[in-house]
């Protein structure tokens, strides 16, 4: 059931039973999750002592650590590096198991370069807008220009209305998001969950952001561990103040 308030249920994940790390497939999102939202999605860094823990998780778990990312996988391994875990990028466009294969949904890049053509003018109103160019989605980001949220939200919902037959909108935190139809971090974590060495194990998801709330679905109903980080209404069952709550109770399972 979804909470009616940010300040219901506070919850923290040590109500959990102990978690069998060898029985559990860890599922992460990224920005807002294991790094602290930043002013750009540029200045995103995640702390080397954290991608030391999910180095180390990734070992104990025999490989089920998977990244569950707005992002393109590219930029996932980029901020994650020396690591290459499991991935869905651009919330469950492409898609990266754990032998390294990489998938991703048929969409034509040059429809997408057409959509971001259209969205020049809107971005250039305000030096603070931006317009976050991926292969297969776009994202118009205001969080430097919280005015322009309306106009941001008009153009892009014109966009994705004309747009409806392949791609749809998402909303997020200061950003709006025109994504492949069908992707969603919920399908991307369910099709995980089917493949080896996630197969068997009871799925444990981390997010903190409108677009976790297909994951939080989907784990809830595989019986699993779903945990929001930050403030907010959610269908998640548990809760982390911040990522670096989120870091420290995962290098405490270790």
């Amino acid at each position: 059931m979804r909470e009616s308030s940010a300040s219901k249920a506070q919850l923290d994940v040590s109500i959990e039973p102990p978690i069998d790390i060898a029985r559990t497939a860890f599922f992460l999102d990224l920005d807002g999750t294991l790094a602290p939202i930043a002013a750009t999605p540029d200045s995103v860094r995640v702390p080397k002592s954290l991608r030391t823990t999910l180095s180390q998780l990734q070992q104990r778990t025999d490989g089920a650590l998977a990244v569950i990312s707005g992002r393109p996988i590219s930029q996932i391994d980029q901020l994650l590096a020396p690591l290459e875990l499991a991935a869905a990028g651009l919330h469950g466009a492409e898609w990266r198991d754990a032998l390294g294969q990489i998938e991703q949904l048929a969409i034509d890049p040059q429809r997408v370069a057409a959509m971001a053509s259209t969205l020049v003018s809107v971005a250039a109103a305000d030096p603070g807008l931006l317009l976050e160019r991926k292969a297969l989605a776009l994202a118009l980001h205001f969080r430097n220009a919280p005015a322009q949220e309306f106009a941001v939200r008009q153009a892009m919902t014109a966009l994705a209305a004309r747009n409806s037959d392949a791609f749809v909108l998402q909303a997020g935190k200061m950003v709006f998001e025109i994504k492949p139809k069908g992707a969603s971090k919920g399908a991307a974590l369910r099709q995980l969950m089917q493949q080896e060495p996630f197969a068997g194990r009871r799925p444990l998801f981390a997010g903190d952001d409108l677009t976790d709330e297909s994951a939080f679905e989907a784990v809830n109903t595989l019986g699993g561990i779903s945990i929001k980080i930050g403030p907010g209404p959610t269908l998640a069952r548990a809760r982390l103040p911040s990522p670096a709550a989120l870091a420290a109770w995962l290098a405490q399972l270790l």
